[in-house]
C-alpha cells in the first residue's frame, strides 16, 4: 500500500471526496426511465393519445435488467443517488488512473535497475 505522502494533491482530493461521498450520501446504480402506458380503461385519457407518465428506476439484478416504480415523493432522493453513484465511478475512474501511472513508473524503474538483469544470467 502506497503511503498517503506519496500521493499526489490532485489523487488526495479525489480520494477524500470518494470517501465523502460513500460515508453520507445514499447511491444507486441505475438510471431513471420515463415511460409513458396506457391503464386499458375504455374511457380513460391515455386512450385518446394522453398516456399515462411515469418514472421508473432501471437496476441489473444479476445478469437481468429490473424496472422499479419511483413515486413522484421519492423522485429527487433517487436522482441524486444516482448522481451521487456516477459521481463516485467518475472519482473511482481517475483514482485508478493515478495507481496506474504509479505501477507503470514503478516498473520502469524497476526495469532500468541493477535487480532487472536478464533471467539467462542469473542461471548457473
Amino acid at each position: 500500500m502506497t503511503p498517503r505522502t506519496q500521493w499526489t494533491e490532485p489523487e488526495r482530493y479525489d480520494r477524500s471526496q470518494l470517501a465523502k461521498l460513500l460515508h453520507d450520501q445514499a447511491l444507486l446504480a441505475g438510471s431513471l426511465v420515463t415511460m409513458a402506458r396506457t391503464c386499458g380503461k375504455p374511457k380513460c385519457k391515455c386512450r385518446r393519445g394522453h398516456p399515462h407518465v411515469s418514472l421508473y428506476l432501471s437496476i441489473r439484478a444479476g445478469p437481468q435488467r429490473k424496472m422499479l416504480y419511483v413515486p413522484p415523493s421519492l423522485e429527487s432522493s433517487v436522482r441524486a443517488a444516482i448522481q451521487t453513484y456516477q459521481q463516485a465511478q467518475r472519482l473511482t475512474a481517475r483514482v485508478s488512473q493515478a495507481c496506474l501511472e504509479r505501477f507503470l513508473a514503478a516498473k520502469a524503474q524497476r526495469r532500468q535497475g541493477p535487480a532487472a538483469a536478464s533471467p539467462k544470467a542469473d542461471r548457473p
